[in-house]
């Protein structure tokens, strides 16, 4: 069996012959052909949820994190991420998933695109609140990474570089306060020491006088002449051993005192809803005068301020607690009360 396949070639009409075989390639070959080499369409990268913590980035004096941690995506994906990040007031956090950041994702594409600038504009008052929030509660991290985003937002602008300059004068207070409060705990384990030696020194010498008097004591006892009545011999005194062992010096006891006490920023969705509150905080305080294990034990509105207040709470220090003169680790609680500051 042949089969005939006929082909118009210039203006005539060509036959030709092929055996079962060839046919059957020749048929494949077609089917093939039809169905034509596609490549997988490639997937559309989506925008970054990173949900990074607060207060992790690089200082804006030394240079802060880029904005393009977003991930690549389309124009419009970026300007939908954008308004549901600003209807959810996620407008410079969490980083790579905040609206400014979006935006600027945009003009990464679109430089001319009125929708990301006008966004830009509009979240600009509103992240320059945000940072001075961040630095007058020493955030300092968290605030050199919204500064920095302000600065990509609006380049030279004269508000953003006031807040660079507050930012550094934050910077250098909290060194010069960590370097004295260095300084203070060399200079008290240094007085401890001081007392601790004082009080063996007087333990060694006590010790070494009450000797010669016994041995002086036992020497004229001895050529008393024997009585004449025959008595019992009383036995010979029993000298009280000394310990060797400084005594603990008794000192004060109290409870921690704060010394340094941060006050906590309003959170921009209870502004903006003009919420009031308050949030009951527990936490340690440490031989140091540091806190730590900071939780909230009861808060009203729930959630709404616990963030702020527990940030606020681990940036204090105390004076910590004594018990006879020696610091001890304390547990304490506080209540801290948000009002609407409109």
């Amino acid at each position: 069996m042949h089969i005939k396949i006929f082909s118009r070639i210039g203006s005539g009409l060509g036959e030709r012959v092929f055996s079962p075989i060839s046919g059957m390639v020749l048929i494949l070959a077609l089917m093939l052909g039809a169905c034509g080499d596609k490549e997988p369409a490639a997937p559309v990268a989506g925008p970054a949820a990173t949900g990074v913590q607060a207060g992790t980035s690089a200082e804006v004096v030394a240079g802060a994190q880029p904005s393009n941690a977003v991930i690549p995506a389309t124009v419009p994906e970026l300007l939908s991420n954008a308004s549901a990040a600003f209807s959810q007031d996620r407008l410079v956090a969490p980083e790579g998933d905040n609206a400014i950041e979006y935006y600027l994702a945009v003009l990464n594409q679109e430089k001319d695109n009125v929708q990301a600038t006008q966004g830009l504009v509009d979240l600009f008052p509103l992240g320059v609140s945000i940072a001075e929030k961040e630095i007058g509660a020493r955030n300092v991290g968290e605030a050199a990474r919204i500064v920095g985003l302000l600065d990509e937002s609006s380049p030279g602008s004269y508000t953003v570089q006031k807040l660079k300059s507050r930012l550094a004068a934050a910077q250098n207070l909290i060194q010069r306060e960590e370097e004295r409060r260095l300084a203070a705990d060399e200079a008290q384990l240094a007085a401890q020491t001081r007392a601790q030696t004082a009080a063996a020194d007087a333990v060694t010498a006590s010790t070494t006088q009450s000797q010669p008097a016994s041995a002086s004591s036992t020497t004229q006892r001895e050529p008393r002449p024997a009585a004449t009545a025959v008595t019992e011999a009383a036995p010979p005194p029993v000298s009280q051993p000394t310990s060797t062992t400084p005594s603990r010096p008794a000192g004060d006891t109290r409870d921690a005192k704060v010394v340094r006490q941060v006050q906590p920023g309003y959170p921009q969705l209870a502004y903006r809803r003009r919420l009031t509150g308050w949030v009951e905080i527990r936490f340690n305080v440490a031989t140091d005068g540091r806190v730590s294990n900071v939780e909230v034990t009861r808060a009203d509105p729930p959630r709404m301020f616990d963030r702020e207040a527990i940030r606020a709470v681990e940036q204090w220090m105390f004076e910590p607690a004594l018990r006879d003169g020696q610091p001890v680790q304390s547990t304490l609680s506080r209540r801290i009360e948000f009002k609407y500051p409109g």
